[in-house]
């Protein structure tokens, strides 16, 4: 069984994260390597399954990564499938959770533009909100908007807000706790890692130096992720669901099933889990 985990130019060696999951599939008898998805495509030929893994800045040159996801889902397995490619890769699927009953924050997906975003805290009664691009990732060009200074910060937003649109998100104050990262595999739980953003801010992507620490969120909150999970498209092999718990409710801010960190480091026998669920997947042919 031939396995490409796909990385980027920019970052093509495995995460340590990913290290451990292509170790265990090489412990169950699979050829593993790593290849970035925009270097030669070559690299993809003759695999039997292709995971996204650590696709980094796929958002930048974003018709090209469609083709590359779409080409590949045609020639080998693709994990997660192109389905869930397409659900993931614009914001607005917060909207379809919602519909489906999971609670999430009060979000708009909008035009980039001051006066559109200004309507939007009009009509929720807000004085800041978070925006961030309706397509992106690794927390780039998300911010905290503040009534006050609106048109400055929107006219300093990234050229892919604006080609995108945004997502103007309510400002949920349980964050400054930390963002709860809950992973799945199969729509089984795994393990969950706290994200704390250091003092004064309130983002928790990698860049801006979250204290990060495992967790055993209380079995309620872990299964209203596997219910957030059941209103996608399809059963995802791997999942991270992204979320604050207010009440014992889970509000979830992102569902990551296209290119997420997994984490598996804060939890090496999870790795054995995602090798399983990977060969499992394949021997029934789903």
């Amino acid at each position: 069984m031939r396995i490409v985990l796909a990385t980027a130019l920019e970052s093509a060696d495995l995460t340590p994260s990913d290290q451990l999951y292509a170790d265990a599939l090489e412990r169950r008898g699979c050829n593993v390597s790593a290849a970035p998805w925009d270097g030669p495509r070559a690299a993809f030929d003759g695999a039997d399954a292709v995971v996204i893994r650590a696709t980094w800045g796929y958002y930048r040159t974003l018709e090209a990564f469609r083709d590359w996801t779409e080409t590949t889902a045609r020639a080998s397995r693709l994990f997660n499938s192109i389905d869930l490619v397409r659900w993931n890769l614009r914001k607005d699927y917060l909207g379809k959770l919602a519909a489906a009953g999971v609670r999430v924050p009060h979000s708009h997906v909008v035009a980039c533009e001051a006066a559109v975003i200004a309507g939007v805290l009009d009509g929720e009664g807000w004085d800041r909100a978070v925006v961030k691009p309706a397509t992106g990732a690794s927390g780039h060009s998300v911010e905290l908007l503040q009534r006050a200074t609106l048109h400055s910060q929107v006219a300093a937003l990234s050229d892919e807000s604006r080609s995108s649109g945004v997502v103007v998100q309510e400002f949920l104050p349980e964050i400054a706790e930390g963002e709860l990262s809950l992973v799945y595999f199969d729509s089984v739980f795994s393990h969950a890692l706290r994200k704390r953003p250091p003092p004064g801010e309130f983002r928790s992507n990698s860049r801006y130096k979250p204290t990060r620490t495992a967790e055993t969120p209380p079995p309620a909150v872990t299964a209203q992720g596997v219910a957030c999970l059941a209103a996608l498209p399809e059963r995802p092999l791997y999942a991270r669901v992204d979320g604050v718990v207010r009440d014992g409710t889970l509000i979830v801010i992102e569902v990551e099933v296209l290119e997420p960190a997994l984490f598996m480091e804060f939890d090496p026998p999870s790795a054995e889990r995602f090798a399983a669920a990977t060969l499992e997947r394949l021997k029934q042919g789903l």
